[in-house]
């Protein structure tokens, strides 16, 4: 739970801006919200901002309902089950602060790849490929998009939001309960979560009133930017704390 007023407040617009960056152009929840989540509260990483992600994604999976194609979404649902096993078994090998560095760097990657022209095709093969390593990274790091995102990229705003949105649904939910088995879902963090709810809900329905008038590529630069910015600094403050040892 966030005892401090502003801490809280910052969590809750930073959760609402993120949501509705995701609802509206696909990123925002893991480039902009996770970051400050992490800053405010370690403990955010991974549980409660896979729970948040996971709030979210119902919502744009029932929103979007009537574009989803279930072939694709099973296809790299197959391949993330393996990766978030192997996800949460590095999570018992490695010490937190290991893991506070890889977000770090996952965050910068993420924003680097959004400028990159790599054309990858919807293929079965890339699909389960994707849905590996998006299991991988985000039931570690939380930031789970960008290897599915990237199957995605040539697909139309609208199939991309419903597929995406049901590939998180049941990816986050497999994650979830696999950090649960593994004790690796706290009662602090629980806490966490549940006052930021309300913030996921309030993002979703503000990005369907600005959907019709909303240009991603105004926001693109500052998403990037803010993101590099907040990435860095958690790498550093992990370095400043990180013993391999």
């Amino acid at each position: 739970m966030l005892d401090n007023p502003i801490l809280l407040i910052i969590a809750l617009i930073a959760v609402t801006i993120g949501a509705v960056l995701q609802s509206l152009a696909g990123v925002g929840m893991a480039l902009i919200a996770a970051p400050i989540l992490v800053l405010i509260e370690p403990n955010f990483l991974p549980a409660p901002i896979l729970a948040l992600g996971c709030f979210l994604s119902l919502l744009n999976t029932v929103n979007y309902r009537h574009k989803l194609h279930l072939g694709n979404t099973q296809i790299a649902l197959i391949g993330r089950v393996p990766g978030s096993v192997l996800g949460v078994y590095l999570l018992t090998l490695l010490p937190l602060e290991f893991f506070y560095l890889v977000f770090s760097i996952f965050v910068v990657l993420s924003v680097l790849l959004t400028y990159r022209d790599i054309r990858v095709s919807p293929s079965s093969c890339n699909l389960f490929i994707a849905g590996f390593f998006s299991g991988l990274m985000g039931t570690t790091t939380s930031v789970g998009g960008p290897p599915i995102a990237l199957a995605y990229q040539n697909s139309s705003p609208e199939k991309a939001r419903a597929e995406l949105g049901l590939f998180f649904l049941v990816g986050t939910i497999i994650s979830l309960t696999l950090l649960w088995i593994a004790d690796n879902i706290s009662y602090h963090q629980i806490q966490l979560t549940l006052p930021l709810l309300p913030a996921i809900l309030l993002g979703f329905l503000l990005s369907r009133r600005l959907d019709k008038h909303f240009k991603p590529y105004y926001l693109k630069p500052l998403i990037a930017s803010l993101s590099v910015i907040l990435g860095l600094v958690i790498f550093i403050k992990a370095m400043a704390t990180f013993n391999p040892g």
